[in-house]
């Protein structure tokens, strides 16, 4: 029963992930066509009065400002959406990458974020799990060596972390630098957590 609930989450985090996949921007010839349209997020960049710890609700997009993630990626941020419309997924792009930020506070069968942190490791999805330490509570990279997506717990939240390249097949030109990029970020949203 609970390896049924395991594949369950997994399938609606895979639909969340290409959900949000579909809003990206169109590829032609290998390269990506910005779209010219404002983004259907607007977030203030941060600034000295809204860098206070943020709690995990709606306004989860705006604990990292666009030019903020557009330096750890080293390109500039050209649309930032939610695409959940509930705080839960931030998704920042640049030309070239798409970094995913996911918020998780509920954990449905799982119970809390401790239990679903260990289902996650033990899921048998890609290649064993990588500690990451003094991340959060807990933290480890899940997934295929060739795009593996940050998992860090603090307290009773769970946040994840995906950087890949924007292309025809979502392909990263380099897994090592995206878990970097991935770690950078953590760091960073790390220091505005209460």
């Amino acid at each position: 029963m609970k390896k049924t609930g395991i594949f369950l989450f997994v399938g609606i985090l895979i639909g969340a992930v290409l959900l949000a996949a579909c809003g990206q921007a169109a590829v032609i010839n290998g390269n990506p066509v910005v779209p010219l349209a404002a983004p259907a997020t607007t977030i203030p960049p941060a600034t000295a009065a809204n860098t206070i710890p943020i709690p995990v609700t709606g306004n989860n997009c705006a604990l990292l400002s666009k030019d903020e993630v557009g330096k750890v990626l080293g390109e500039a941020v050209v649309d930032l959406r939610d695409p959940t419309r509930n705080g839960t997924l931030c998704v920042y792009q640049t030309q070239n990458l798409i970094l995913e930020l996911g918020f998780l506070k509920t954990f449905s069968g799982y119970g809390n974020s401790v239990n679903y942190m260990q289902q996650v490791r033990a899921d048998g999805l890609g290649d064993a799990p990588l500690d990451v330490a003094g991340l959060g509570d807990e933290s480890f990279y899940h997934g295929k060596s060739t795009y593996r997506i940050l998992f860090v717990r603090k307290g009773d939240t769970v946040y994840t972390f995906g950087v890949r390249n924007v292309t025809a097949d979502q392909s990263l030109s380099s897994p090592d630098n995206a878990q970097a990029l991935e770690k950078t970020i953590a760091d960073l949203l790390m220091t505005r957590l209460p």
